[in-house]
């Protein structure tokens, strides 16, 4: 905020000064000091890393042993399109990979999953100074939140993992051992196409895999799949007993891999819009080498093939993930190896999202292939991260489900699940109705695929224009049997909803705060939910829903929906009040020609108007 005025304040005596000059000087000094700043930091940032010792850490209490250790990986990502064009692209990044369960910090360099840090906020949480300088503690971060279903920060990859596993019906102690190949956080931004995790029996041989596919709208698909051998053993396998110590305290003990076979290969099919040029069905293989043996990270070593098979069983694209040196164990590097590695390192994978932009827009504007609409996401797959609005209405919507099958007559059960974006919970309702063994009961299940879902359910004027616009397939080329809410019965679901619902009309009490808000809708037609809202929930639940639903109906109006739109006209607007202000304090003569007096005085009014504007809207808006 001080900022803004500020800045504001330079623009605004530049244009009363006459000078043209005046207030583009100030701008470019602006500029020159935040770039100078910037500097100032990285380099105070980097000098950290560089000058602290890289011994690891264990940030656990019990000893542990783990396969393998924390390595850098610079790797080269080649890209092949055969059908039904030829392109092809490369581009190189940097993976970290880490032992599954292992809590540790290498000095500044690299921390992985350090409990002290704040590296992420709860969903809908903005940006904090806490955050910012937990971020430049370490020029590389790697934590569980980013992995598998997001959310819970508080576990370790180890934990996230089990978890994973029994929700696919797998035992996660056929797995003792893992490693997890991925790209790290820098100063909190990261761009992951593909995450790999390696699965390693009780023998140390890889077993299986898991994929975690990120599109680039912020959707992803975490898959599951066993492996097999696909070559004979290599040739000069690990000693078996091999063994080291990663900390001085000999808390961690690291053991080899002991892979079977040189190659090992994996099927799944694709059930996410990756590409904005595929379709979301297909068949994909993929062909492993074990990340863990030194043959692997040859130039010319095959470190993972991916390759996309149309329908018809024709080859329409590969890729091929190569080494572009041998895999860097950070403990062991000089000072003057980092300082290298990283000014050659860092950048690319800062720009692996402009990269891939770049190469699509080419394609599609050159005239070779059309981009394809996204589609919604199919179950199993996570969406884009939620924005506070939809999370705070999730609860209005679930209240309602519950209201629903509450009183609806027969026995039902109806399983819940709430957009995978930002929970994992299960919900089961059960109608009052319900008794014995459960023979009887009917059951359905319901799942929206989006977080949008929860803005777009409260526009609706009935239940069944939101069922039929919701449940209808939206034909879009890529997935043309796409849904945006997935629903196991249709038929009953629509039962158990549209069954009338005896409700108490809704008194406006003029006494009551919440007679404001909803006095906004009594020039429109009320949703279903605002019907719901106002004749069964606690005045607090009816300021807070009204609330919400009136800011977004105007973002909708206004804005085309879009959040980030209104905070441009926010800032516009507050751009405009900080002129009247200023226009207001100057309006008696020249503030430039009135001595150091009357510029202090003129200041110092200005920043006390803009505080005190600040404090009533900040009062007011705990009432509208």
């Amino acid at each position: 905020m001080v900022v803004q005025d500020l800045a504001l304040l330079l623009v605004y005596l530049g244009h009363k000064s006459h000078i043209p000059s005046l207030w583009i000087t100030a701008l470019g000094a602006t500029v020159g000091v935040a770039i100078i700043t910037s500097t100032i930091i990285l380099s105070f940032f980097l000098i950290r890393v560089l000058l602290r010792t890289r011994q690891l850490v264990s940030l656990s209490d019990e000893p542990q042993t783990v396969l393998g250790k924390p390595l850098l990986f610079p790797m080269i990502f080649n890209h092949t399109r055969f059908v039904p064009v030829k392109d092809q692209f490369s581009n190189r990044f940097l993976a970290v990979g880490v032992p599954v369960g292992l809590r540790c910090r290498i000095g500044n360099l690299l921390a992985v999953d350090d409990p002290t840090l704040d590296l992420h906020g709860p969903p809908g949480q903005g940006w904090s100074w806490t955050r910012t300088l937990s971020h430049l503690s370490c020029w590389f971060s790697f934590d569980s939140e980013r992995y598998l279903h997001r959310g819970d920060h508080q576990l370790d990859l180890r934990e996230k993992l089990d978890g994973f596993l029994r929700d696919q019906n797998q035992d996660p102690a056929q797995w003792p051992y893992a490693y997890l190949l991925g790209i790290p956080q820098f100063l909190g931004w990261s761009r992951s196409v593909v995450s790999w995790w390696y699965l390693y029996t009780a023998d140390r041989e890889l077993d299986a895999m898991i994929l975690e596919i990120n599109n680039s709208y912020d959707e992803k698909r975490n898959i599951f799949m066993k492996v097999s051998r696909v070559s004979d053993p290599p040739l000069h396998p690990p000693e078996s007993t091999q063994k080291e110590f990663l900390d001085h305290s000999y808390q961690v003990r690291s053991l080899p891999s002991r892979p079977q076979s040189t190659f090992y290969k994996g099927v799944w099919t694709k059930h996410i819009f990756a590409s904005v040029f595929e379709k979301v069905d297909g068949l994909v293989t993929n062909r492993f080498m074990d990340p863990l043996q030194p043959a692997s990270w040859k130039p010319n070593a095959s470190f993972s093939n991916m390759t996309t098979i149309a329908e018809s069983g024709e080859v329409k694209m590969v890729t091929r993930m190569t080494c572009r040196e041998p895999a860097i164990d950070p403990t062991q590097m000089t000072s003057l190896q980092l300082l290298k590695f990283l000014l050659h390192w860092t950048v690319p994978g800062l720009l692996t999202t402009a990269h891939i932009v770049f190469q699509a827009l080419l394609i599609h504007y050159t005239g070779l292939m059309k981009m394809y609409v996204k589609t919604p996401v199919r179950t199993g797959s996570v969406g884009r991260h939620a924005t506070q609005t939809e999370i705070d209405l999730e609860g209005f919507f679930r209240a309602y489900l519950a209201s629903r099958v509450e009183k609806y007559p027969h026995p039902v059960e109806l399983t819940y699940l709430p957009c995978r974006s930002f929970s994992t919970e299960t919900i089961t309702l059960r109608s009052a109705a319900c008794q014995g063994d459960g023979s009887s009961i009917r059951r359905v299940s319901i799942e929206p695929t989006d977080p949008g879902f929860y803005t777009r359910i409260v526009n609706y004027p009935d239940i069944e224009t939101a069922l039929n616009t919701e449940l209808h397939p939206t034909g879009l080329h890529a997935d043309p049997s796409s849904q945006r809410l997935l629903v196991s019965d249709q038929a009953l679901l629509a039962s158990i909803l549209t069954r009338s619902l005896q409700t108490k009309p809704f008194i406006l009490d003029s006494k009551k705060e919440t007679s404001h808000i909803w006095g906004r809708y009594r020039a429109n037609t009320p949703s279903f939910m605002d019907d719901f809202v106002s004749s069964r929930s606690s005045d607090p639940s009816r300021v807070a829903y009204f609330s919400i639903v009136s800011k977004r109906r105007q973002i909708d109006r206004f804005a085309f929906g879009s959040e980030t739109l209104l905070g441009i006209y926010t800032f516009l607007g507050a751009c405009l009040v900080r002129w009247v202000v200023l226009e207001f304090i100057t309006r008696g003569g020249d503030v430039l020609e009135g001595g150091i007096e009357m510029a202090a005085v003129g200041l110092v009014g200005y920043f006390l108007s803009m505080r005190g504007v600040g404090v009533v809207g900040g009062w007011k808006g705990r009432w509208v």
